[in-house]
């Protein structure tokens, strides 16, 4: 039974939305919705898709007296999460339907058991994209600035590592081990506070070994008389020119004793070595040492988005959902 949401205005107002899994024949309507594309470049979509493992098949529809007017798509990825993408609202009525479709499209997402977490971006100056996520039942999690720096023809400043800290490649037989630290440096965290209580210690490092290429000899720990206290992940993202930093966190007893300059130079001398020219992060707006860390590194900020999350407990007691 399609999960069905009303809308009740004047008389010739339409009454009722009919939120579904996406059928064949809509299929290419759907993904360009999503897109904000033609129907014509959807096969291209597919294809490129399927090239690259990407899953397209948690595809759904809203139709309103046998129109398509909304779609969303959940794409999993490792680490029991998800990234959602929606048709752009035209107006707040259309937001209120796409809205609607998140909401059948989150509970039913959330019944799959690869998916824990589903994240969405937006730009700033997308509001009504925003009111969307909103009442789909997404919360706001942050205000992301994406930075970046050359790497290749630029000085890469060299830091000493501060006494009593040294620094090592991740062993990639130590899972528990990073496990373990990871969660001892989200405390008190100023990046994203509360997304790490939303996954679990395994999903995280799935996340993590997922991103980009992974080499597990750019990944560094740094240890205190033997205790690990920091952690600098890279990946390789040759597809945007890039190595990425995806994690640099320390332990709250490590920070403000320069532990955090030297690890990001150490890492930043490691993806001098690679073909890629630039090296990029996004970090938390709200997060000012940071932020002041990799401005003072020679990052510049290049582009911001607004980034949305949901889990299953709000939608564990939802009405029917997509079939």
């Amino acid at each position: 039974m399609p999960f069905r949401r009303l809308f009740r205005g004047s008389d010739s107002s339409p009454s009722e939305l009919l939120c579904s899994k996406a059928n064949p024949d809509d299929r290419a309507a759907a993904l360009s919705s999503v897109l904000g594309s033609t129907v014509a470049s959807a096969p291209a979509f597919e294809r490129r898709a399927a090239s690259q493992g990407v899953d397209l098949t948690h595809l759904w529809t809203a139709h309103q007296d046998g129109r398509l007017v909304a779609a969303t798509l959940l794409i999993p990825h490792p680490g029991r999460t998800a990234l959602l993408m929606s048709t752009a609202p035209r107006d707040h009525t259309h937001a209120a339907q796409v809205g609607a479709l998140i909401t059948a499209t989150l509970h039913a997402g959330f019944q799959l058991p690869q998916i824990r977490l589903v994240q969405a971006l937006s730009s700033p100056n997308e509001s009504l994209r925003a009111s969307a996520w909103a009442a789909g039942g997404m919360r706001h999690l942050a205000t992301l600035e994406y930075m970046e720096r050359p790497i290749h023809g630029s000085e890469v400043r060299s830091i000493p590592i501060p006494a009593p800290f040294r620094l090592a490649p991740w062993n990639s037989n130590d899972r528990s081990m990073l496990e373990a630290l990871l969660t001892q440096t989200y405390q008190d965290t100023l990046d994203c506070p509360g997304l790490a209580e939303l996954r679990t210690p395994t999903d995280i490092v799935d996340g993590h070994l997922a991103a980009g290429e992974h080499h597990a000899s750019l990944w560094t720990i740094a240890f205190e008389n033997e205790r690990p206290v920091g952690a600098l992940l890279l990946a390789p993202s040759p597809s945007t020119d890039s190595t990425e930093v995806i994690y640099l966190g320390l332990v709250p007893e490590a920070r403000g004793r320069g532990l955090g300059s030297a690890l990001l130079a150490h890492g930043m001398t490691l993806a001098a070595q690679r073909p890629e020219p630039n090296i990029a992060l996004a970090v938390d707006a709200r997060n000012s040492p940071a932020l002041a860390l990799y401005t003072h590194a020679g990052f510049c900020a290049l582009r911001r988005r607004e980034a949305f999350v949901a889990h299953p407990a709000p939608y564990a007691i939802s009405p029917a959902p997509v079939k």
